[in-house]
């Protein structure tokens, strides 16, 4: 099986690690030429073993590198969806898939724009990893349960883009369609909070400061709960079904969450999360303004009060001096104004 990974970040070297150990064909793509690793081969270490990769072929032509591919993996951030898929549309063939890893909705940006392509998205990434070096990454976790949907989300062009996925994926759960994969991301659950209530020592302490250590403390970790009990609700309002993937099994160290019970530990025990964050980052701008804006934006066109997410995103627009609503991934920016005109083209596909 030939599978294409785009990008060239933390989640798409794991993605290539993980790929060509698996045995498949893989091709890699990257903006420019000159940001590859001589041959394209990564040394790694972590859960998916160590050792080294390299894949059947590297590329900076889009068109070239998804060619052919069953899958396409875009493990990119959401804010580069709207100018990939300004090269990526062109480039695609009738029937292909694509998958965002994770997607915060970008199943719909990519339907509009390609209604004869699969678009999956899954909610989370698939790996917590980080690079050590330019042509290194470390795995200290994979994800064990993996909820992915699509556009359209039924019928056999879905049955056929979702089975090919479990083949890379088999940790793979598959939901209803892209919407409810969207609304089990943890991103937009877990890091505004993060960010929001430890805004003084990212700036002050730099990466003296884990975020993920000392920035989880118990107060921390109850509004980031909170937060979560209302993406629940959410999703039961919008009549989205069991299981709703609560944030809750990460920290209890359930099996039934995402990634292996041990997970936080490993996250925490690998030391790569002390990393200095700033006002740019990712948590921020993927996690804060398009996933939460995204969701507390569903929560308004469905007439749900979401005083959590409303209350975090008036802060942060003001530690900011942004209007999330203006710049944010809203109902109105992705061209929804029907919730359940929305709902049935997530499931039968855009025309």
């Amino acid at each position: 099986m030939r599978v294409t990974v785009l990008g060239g970040g933390n989640g798409s070297h794991a993605a290539v690690v993980d790929m060509v150990r698996k045995g498949f064909d893989v091709t890699w793509w990257r903006r420019r030429a000159e940001s590859f690793p001589p041959a394209g081969t990564i040394r790694h270490t972590g859960a998916l073993g160590s050792g080294e990769v390299t894949p059947a072929m590297v590329t900076d032509q889009l068109d070239v590198a998804v060619d052919g591919a069953a899958v396409v993996l875009a493990p990119l951030p959401a804010t580069a969806q709207p100018e990939l898929l300004d090269r990526l549309a062109a480039a695609l063939a009738p029937g292909q898939s694509v998958a965002w890893l994770p997607g915060t909705f970008g199943t719909w940006l990519g339907a509009r724009v390609r209604p004869d392509v699969t678009f999956l998205e899954v909610g989370t990434l698939p790996y917590l990893a980080r690079l050590t070096a330019p042509d290194e990454v470390s795995i200290p976790v994979a994800a064990s349960r993996l909820p992915v949907g699509s556009i359209p989300g039924d019928g056999p062009r879905a049955d056929a883009a979702h089975e090919t996925f479990a083949t890379a994926y088999p940790s793979a759960v598959r939901v209803t369609d892209g919407l409810d994969a969207a609304l089990t991301n943890w991103g937009p659950v877990i890091h505004p909070p993060l960010i929001t209530h430890n805004l003084g020592a990212i700036e002050s302490l730099g990466d003296r400061f884990d975020i993920h250590s000392e920035g989880t403390s118990p107060a921390v970790k109850r509004a980031i709960l909170a937060l979560d009990a209302e993406r629940i609700a959410l999703r039961e309002t919008l009549g989205l079904p069991a299981e709703h993937w609560p944030i809750s099994t990460h920290y209890e160290r359930s099996p039934l969450g995402m990634y292996p019970p041990d997970a936080h530990d490993r996250l925490v025990a690998s030391g790569l999360w002390r990393e200095s964050l700033d006002l740019e980052h990712r948590y921020l701008w993927e996690d804060t303004m398009c996933g939460l804006v995204l969701n507390a934006s569903l929560g308004r066109l469905a007439g749900f009060a979401m005083p959590q997410s409303e209350a975090i995103l008036q802060l942060v627009g003001v530690a900011l001096g942004v209007d999330p609503w203006t710049i944010g991934r809203t109902t109105a920016s992705i061209g929804i104004a029907d919730l359940g005109e929305a709902r049935r083209l997530a499931a039968s596909g855009l025309a």
